[in-house]
């Protein structure tokens, strides 16, 4: 067992590579999210929330980034502190380098991540990857876990995801994404004794979705053109009939990825719900993505590196696992 009172200060942890099962899993995540755990800070929420939205992001040796989980993190706390006004205690120190960063450029009270230039958002991003999550979030984090769920390195800034632990937040990514959020929004409500309202756990769960997907909808139709995904036929763009929406639900992935977008009507998308589409639909999905993966634009091909059609049939049989109904088609 690794046992680390000041784990922030770590340069680097090794993971633990030996089978681990299940329960031992479950025992560790419980006691990272319950006050029993050494980091008293919301940071331990935004990290495992973070590794779950990268979870279909990792290299083939399961990698992530110290920047994938900076803009994870950017999204989240820019949303609950700057716009929505949530404290995260008076030492946090990201809430500091938010406030310094608005005050610095101007920028409103209410605005939220998404509306931030995109030049604001990556300076954003590589300031909270270098003050916060090299300095304080993955060694801290990895003490609480025993190193069971990852390891990491500062100096090569990534973090390694266990091979047993991918499988397993895999498996229970659903319930685990509830529980950090239901954790989260006590934390909150304990920094913000003067809130009126309560927190609503909806309202955490759904921080970090984008409120627009025009810029998707444009680079779709920009190199697959309007038609409806699932029923071929032409979608009327002007009259605003037309619906990006999440082959894999939104409320399962937490994340927008170009690979997972296609277009169809508005009321396609509504009949569609929270629904898997039908499994002969995977295959005319990657074909669209292996040209999106070819083509030229820059800013395309970008949205396009993470993707790997082995991983995406993962993530569409884990949601089915996880209670997504399957086998939608209009």
């Amino acid at each position: 067992m690794i046992i680390m009172t000041q784990g922030w200060k770590l340069k680097e942890g090794t993971a633990s590579y030996h089978h681990v099962s299940e329960d031992q899993l479950w025992s560790i995540i419980m006691k990272t999210l319950s006050s029993q755990s050494i980091k008293t800070t919301s940071y331990k929420f935004a990290l495992l929330r973070a590794i779950l939205e990268n979870l279909y992001k990792t290299n083939e040796v399961l990698e992530v980034s110290f920047g994938q989980l900076a803009e994870s993190f950017a999204k989240l706390y820019w949303n609950l502190v700057i716009r929505n006004g949530y404290s995260q205690g008076h030492q946090a120190q990201i809430e500091k380098e938010l406030k310094d960063f608005q005050l610095e450029f101007l920028i409103p009270s209410g605005v939220s991540f998404d509306l931030l230039q995109e030049i604001r958002q990556h300076e954003l991003i590589k300031r909270i990857e270098s003050k916060v999550i090299a300095k304080y979030v993955v060694g801290a984090l990895f003490s609480d876990t025993e190193g069971l769920v990852y390891g990491f390195s500062k100096k090569q800034r990534k973090l390694t995801i266990t091979a047993s632990c991918y499988e397993f937040l895999l498996k229970y990514q659903t319930n685990i994404f509830k529980l950090i959020n239901y954790e989260l929004a006590k934390f909150l409500q304990k920094k913000n004794p003067d809130l009126t309202q309560g927190i609503l756990l909806e309202e955490i769960e759904n921080i970090t979705q984008r409120e627009s997907l025009q810029q998707f909808q444009k680079m779709i139709v920009a190199h697959s053109g309007s038609t409806c995904f699932y029923t071929d036929r032409p979608l009327q763009v002007a009259k605003r009939a037309i619906a990006v929406d999440h082959f894999v639900p939104w409320s399962f992935v937490h994340s927008d990825e170009l690979w997972n977008f296609v277009l169809t009507s508005s009321a396609l998308n509504s009949s569609k719900g929270s629904k898997l589409p039908a499994e002969r639909y995977l295959n005319k999905l990657d074909e669209r993505n292996q040209l999106f993966k070819k083509t030229g634009d820059v800013y395309v091909k970008q949205y396009m590196e993470t993707y790997d059609f082995y991983q995406f049939v993962k993530l569409y049989e884990y949601a089915e696992l996880n209670g997504f109904e399957k086998g939608w088609a209009p």
